[in-house]
């Protein structure tokens, strides 16, 4: 068998792990992209039917504006990245008894607030001014851009000062989370439990502060033209095939080669034939537990570190409702931005929990900010809900001899089911008339997403921010195996195109502080001199 050899070997085509080759192979590496699907993207990767384009997995935005983060990876990369939308009118509140909109003038929506709550209007005054110190906090997030494992020893110190001083004002607001911390937090500031319904799907009351936060700072874009799918196809043209760089689709990687604790190379199957990569270092923009559990040797996944694995929480999967409609979405009284449907008698974690009569349900209209998403005057609607893989016995799927999952008609009649009873929730809070307007939809469920990225419980965004998940130090770069460096959104606590750009980054200045150092020091200029 002929053996290629490579600089670098990428496991998964996600957006983390196509900014990681575009960023390499800009330095002269030669990188090996392998991806077991046959489309390149993961969460981003969307789909086609019938002339309509749906996302699959995207809200919206941060970091993608002027000064954002991401634009100043992707800047690097090329002038030419698909540029997102900046959002104007930005998410829209309806409870049973509330209905608000959040735009890029927060300020608006505070006046609102005092117009309907007068009683409470130094509390909502007081709100507002520590949404502002959030959003002025973090404007200096990208300073802790950088991980610590690209560092050496007085940069660690310096950081560790930084995030100090970045990390404290914070600290304040961490301690308020779960029904009764959520309780106690917005009393600080509200009287009327009314106005505590606003809030009644966040977890935390940094949760809540944020999105005001980013609004202050102008921080929220949608997908470019073209829907989030833009990215991966643009990142695609900039890996450098003169370098001999390639993405392999297709690739169901099965063995991690390691010698005497060092990364060798890796084995994949493609249409049922065995191939061999070997190179120098290892990206694994991949399912972390996978990458312990099935692909590295025996020895790596220790005890501790399988309990750690375990008892880390992980942000939900999701129910995706991609439909498209046979008018403009505008026509149905839809907007640009993001409408949060919300069941006031639900708790906090029954509005995240999956059950599709009490969790919460977020409405995007793509094709009223992008036209080229569907045919002329028609349009397409996309409903998201939180849910987890373990609802209704895993779906009511069953399982093969591999441990695969089986989608069965008990699957796919619960499937059509639960869409309905969302469907019927969107009829009733925002447009009666939706249902004379479905051409057709399609359905996701977190098997589906399990199967398509394989990622733990088809979690879209994997590690949670929080207590437990920062005190046992989940999120890592670095493994037992020298040279094989954890990349996506595994590498860092949180979610998003930018924690994976972030994670795609740090992954990258691990590689070139070995291979290329002129390189390195290039790119820790990106950040470092921004």
């Amino acid at each position: 068998m002929e053996i290629e050899q490579f600089d670098v070997i990428i496991i998964g085509a996600g957006i983390s792990g196509l900014t990681s080759a575009a960023l390499l192979s800009k330095a002269g590496l030669k990188v090996c992209v392998l991806e077991r699907h046959y489309l390149i993207g993961g969460y981003l990767q969307g789909f086609e039917r019938k002339e309509f384009t749906f996302d699959t997995a995207i809200h919206w935005l941060n970091q993608c504006g002027k000064d954002g983060t991401v634009t100043k990876v992707f800047s690097y990369i090329g002038e030419d990245f698909p540029r997102p939308i900046e959002m104007k009118t930005i998410q829209r509140h309806i409870g049973d008894h509330h209905d608000y909109f959040l735009t890029n003038n927060p300020e608006e929506l505070r006046e609102q607030l005092i117009r309907d709550f007068p009683e409470d209007e130094n509390g909502i005054n007081r709100f507002f001014k520590d949404a502002r110190r959030v959003a002025k906090i973090s404007r200096k997030f990208p300073k802790l851009f950088r991980s610590t494992e690209t560092m050496n020893f007085f940069q660690r110190i310096a950081y560790g000062l930084r995030r100090m001083s970045i990390g404290l004002p914070m600290v304040k607001y961490i301690f308020y989370s779960g029904e009764e911390g959520m309780k106690k937090g917005l009393s600080k500031y509200f009287s009327n439990l009314a106005l505590h319904q606003l809030f009644c799907s966040e977890r935390d009351l940094l949760s809540c502060l944020f999105p005001i936060a980013w609004a202050y700072n102008n921080d929220y874009q949608n997908p470019p033209i073209g829907g989030s799918q833009a990215f991966p196809r643009w990142l695609e043209t900039k890996l450098v095939t003169e370098n001999g760089s390639q993405i392999v689709l297709s690739a169901d990687v099965k063995e991690i080669l390691v010698e005497n604790g060092i990364f060798k190379g890796v084995k994949y199957i493609k249409r049922h034939k065995e191939y061999e990569v070997h190179a120098s270092h290892l990206i694994a923009a991949c399912d972390v537990e996978k990458l312990y559990s099935q692909l590295l040797p025996d020895y790596v996944f220790t005890n501790q570190l399988k309990e750690k694995m375990d008892s880390s929480e992980l942000y939900s999967s999701s129910v995706t409702i991609s439909m498209a409609l046979d008018c403009s979405a505008e026509d149905l009284g839809f907007g640009t931005e993001l409408t949060l449907i919300c069941n006031d008698e639900s708790t906090r974690d029954e509005h995240s929990s999956g059950d599709p009569h009490k969790s919460a349900i977020s409405v995007l209209a793509p094709t009223v900010r992008d036209k080229t998403l569907s045919p002329v005057d028609k349009g397409t609607l996309t409903l998201y809900v939180p849910a987890w893989i373990i609802y209704e016995n895993y779906w009511k799927t069953e399982r093969n001899e591999n441990g695969g999952f089986i989608r069965t008609e008990a699957y796919k009649s619960l499937k059509e089911t639960y869409a309905n009873v969302i469907i019927d929730r969107v009829v009733k809070k925002m447009c009666p008339n939706l249902r004379e307007h479905i051409l057709f939809y399609e359905v996701a469920t977190p098997i589906t997403y399990y199967r398509y990225t394989q990622n733990r419980d088809g979690s879209m965004m994997g590690t949670r921010p929080g207590k437990i998940n920062m005190q046992s130090k989940i999120a890592h770069y670095k493994t037992p195996v020298k040279n094989v460096i954890i990349g996506g959104h595994w590498a860092e606590l949180g979610g998003g195109v930018p924690i994976a750009t972030k994670a795609a980054y740090n992954a990258s200045l691990i590689v070139l502080k070995d291979k290329n150092m002129e390189a390195y020091n290039e790119l820790v200029d990106v950040m470092e001199n921004a």
